[in-house]
């Protein structure tokens, strides 16, 4: 039975938008049952433990705003190695598949532990979540497949990978991955949205809001257009934090020449964001991609209808009973009509649709997401317990290195890889462990950069923008 759980983010706590907020909650609600500890960025190297109980283990970092970089130095893996042989997990649960869940693997690989990957993005289009947009020379054909040969041969050293949805568990099939997928959806905490109440559809004013990062990926620039289109007692609110300021102060310049109300809240925390759901006759959505949208579910769970564009998760979740799903050619105007077709309805059938909508997710409450996945720990444990081990930790960074572009980074750390010692295919010490931990740090370091890159220079810009 499994009763220890590693849980392994890339962001401290509140940080990393939905797929921050997945893994920590997930991690909480899962201690309140097994023995977890949560691996992810922090001041210092160590155990740390809340005051509620919460136990995670930190490893020192640098940076600011959305992403802290941890420092993989020989010292910091060394003592994080020291403390998973003493804690033991029987599952290493990677939300993140760079620097801290590189460095998860290869431990539970070398301890033949079971990995399970919760794929928050599509990876034949990884550097379309936000790093194309901060910076648009790492999206070029040498950077895109170098990141895609990279996360295939982190993806095929997993035991399982989690696709959210039927949509991506079809796109990481597509991709390449040949080992299990398991179909569990994202999990939320459904009892503070089911305590809402439905927006009143006689209200002179009509509410429409988004919730997400402001960014070209999430289209707000399409809903501001849309409003165009509509009477004038209609009301647009974007809940978030713009990935780059410049684009916020279009969006700001574009509801300005519009003469459309357009009200930007920066980022709220979940109660200031159900109180809003409770007057909003209408979430809105033209999101071009989403894996399975927290802030959608939310909507829903709230019991607000939805109008959205075609993406993974319009298309998973909402339909005529509890909105309206538009196709993405479709124009602002014609998405203007169908909000406004929603808002229009007479008291009795906005309700039905404020029902419909709520019930729509109610197998997402996280304590359903929970039993799933303690099954899914259960079945793929049993299938590598009868696997002989086939390949070390050494086999595997070799595998990381050679995708490096060809130069003399690449020539370094392969010498140094062939003076390594292999570990014992049968079990691998501490200090066997401690003979790979510097060129694994510098391996992680590195692959990681290609796809924190971006977020990296958001760091930076911001850092400049206070100076």
């Amino acid at each position: 039975m499994v009763q220890k759980i590693l849980f392994v983010s890339i962001f401290m706590e509140g940080k990393g938008g939905g797929e921050g907020r997945v893994a920590y909650e997930m991690a909480r609600w899962f201690s309140q049952y097994r023995q977890v500890v949560m691996l992810c960025p922090g001041k210092s190297t160590g155990l740390q433990v809340d005051n509620d109980g919460f136990k995670r283990y930190t490893l020192q970092s640098t940076g600011e705003g959305e992403l802290a970089v941890p420092l993989l130095s020989p010292l910091n893996i060394r003592r994080l190695f020291s403390f998973l042989s003493e804690f033991k997990p029987n599952i290493v649960h990677i939300h993140d598949p760079a620097m801290l869940g590189v460095v998860a693997q290869l431990w539970a690989i070398a301890n033949h532990v079971p990995v399970f990957y919760t794929a928050h993005i599509i990876p034949n289009r990884a550097l379309d979540f936000g790093t194309s947009e901060v910076a648009h020379f790492l999206t070029g054909p040498i950077t895109e497949g170098l990141v895609e040969k990279y996360l295939l041969n982190f993806y095929q050293n997993c035991d399982a990978v989690v696709g959210l949805n039927e949509i991506t568990s079809r796109e990481i099939r597509d991709f390449g991955y040949t080992g299990p997928i398991l179909h569990i959806p994202n999990g939320r905490n459904l009892r503070q949205f089911h305590t809402c109440q439905f927006a009143d559809p006689l209200a002179s004013e009509k509410a429409l809001t988004f919730v997400g990062f402001i960014s070209k990926r999430k289209n707000q620039e399409f809903l501001i257009q849309a409003m165009k289109f509509l009477p004038t007692n209609y009301r647009l609110m974007l809940i978030g934090e713009p990935i780059v300021n410049a684009y916020q102060e279009e969006l700001a310049q574009k509801a300005a020449d519009l003469q459309v109300n357009v009200t930007f809240t920066g980022q709220l925390n979940q109660q200031e964001i159900s109180t809003i759901l409770e007057k909003t006759h209408v979430f809105v959505s033209a999101s071009k991609m989403e894996v399975q949208s927290l802030s959608v579910i939310e909507a829903l769970a709230s019991g607000t209808p939805v109008v959205g564009l075609s993406n993974e998760t319009i298309d998973e979740l909402v339909d005529t009973s509890n909105g309206i799903r538009l196709s993405k050619e479709i124009s602002p105007q014609e998405f203007a009509s169908a909000v406004h077709r929603i808002c229009e309805l007479d008291e009795s059938e906005y309700r039905k649709l404020c029902e419909s909508a709520r019930s729509r997710v109610n197998t997402l409450d996280w304590s359903n997401v929970m039993e799933k996945t303690m099954q899914s720990y259960t079945e793929i444990s049993k299938l590598k317990a009868n696997v002989s081990v086939s390949k070390t930790p050494t086999e595997v960074l070799h595998k990381y290195i050679t995708q490096l572009p060809v130069g003399k980074l690449q020539e370094i750390l392969l010498e140094a890889l062939s003076k390594v010692p292999v570990p014992s295919r049968e079990k691998t010490s501490v200090n066997a462990r401690a003979l790979w931990i510097t060129w694994l740090n510098m391996t992680a370091s590195v692959v990681g950069y290609y796809l924190l890159t971006g977020p990296l220079l958001l760091i930076r810009k911001r850092r400049k923008g206070k100076d």
